[in-house]
C-alpha cells in the first residue's frame, strides 16, 4: 500500500495530498451563475484523484472559478478510489490553469489522521501544499510519539 506524504508548519500549516485537475485543464464559460457546479479529476491511468464542488460558481473568467459552499475530496487514484482528504470552505477561488484554489474565509481540511482549521487560505496542486496564514489549529487523531525528546 502506497502512502503519501504529510508535510506541515505551524503557523502556516502546508499539507500535500491532492492529485489534480488535468494538464490541459478544461475551458468553461457562461453568463449566468452555475447551480451544483462539480469537477472531477483524473490521472493518466483513468482514477479519479480530486472532484471540485460548489453550491454555486461564478465564472471570474476563462481560466477562474468563485465557488461559494466549496468541497473538495481528494480520492487515492487507485481502483479502491479512497477518500483521503476532504476540504471545506464557504467561499473559493479556483484558477484551473494554475490548479490553484484559494479563500479569504475559513478552512476545514480533514484526514484520518487530523483535521487542519484556518483562514486565508490557498492550495497549490503544482506544489502539492494548503497554506492556512491566519487562525491555525491542527488536531491530531494519530498517536504522537516521541514527540518532546
Amino acid at each position: 500500500m502506497m502512502h503519501r506524504v504529510l508535510t506541515f508548519l505551524v503557523g502556516t500549516a502546508a499539507f500535500a495530498p491532492l492529485g489534480g485537475l488535468s494538464q490541459g485543464g478544461p475551458s468553461l464559460t457562461t453568463n449566468a451563475p452555475v447551480k451544483e457546479f462539480s469537477l472531477p479529476s483524473f490521472n493518466e491511468e483513468g482514477f479519479r484523484t480530486m472532484l471540485v464542488r460548489g453550491r454555486e460558481a461564478v465564472l471570474l473568467n476563462r481560466n477562474e472559478v468563485r465557488l461559494s459552499d466549496m468541497t473538495l475530496t481528494q480520492f487515492s487514484g487507485d481502483e479502491k478510489a479512497h477518500v483521503e482528504a476532504v476540504f471545506l470552505s464557504p467561499l473559493a477561488n479556483l484558477e484551473i490553469d494554475r490548479k490553484r484554489l484559494s479563500g479569504p474565509d475559513s478552512v476545514r481540511v480533514i484526514t484520518d489522521q487530523f483535521e487542519l482549521f484556518g483562514s486565508d487560505w490557498s492550495y497549490d496542486h503544482a506544489k502539492k501544499t494548503i497554506l492556512i496564514q491566519k487562525k491555525v489549529q491542527v488536531i491530531f487523531r494519530a498517536e504522537l510519539k516521541n514527540v518532546l525528546k
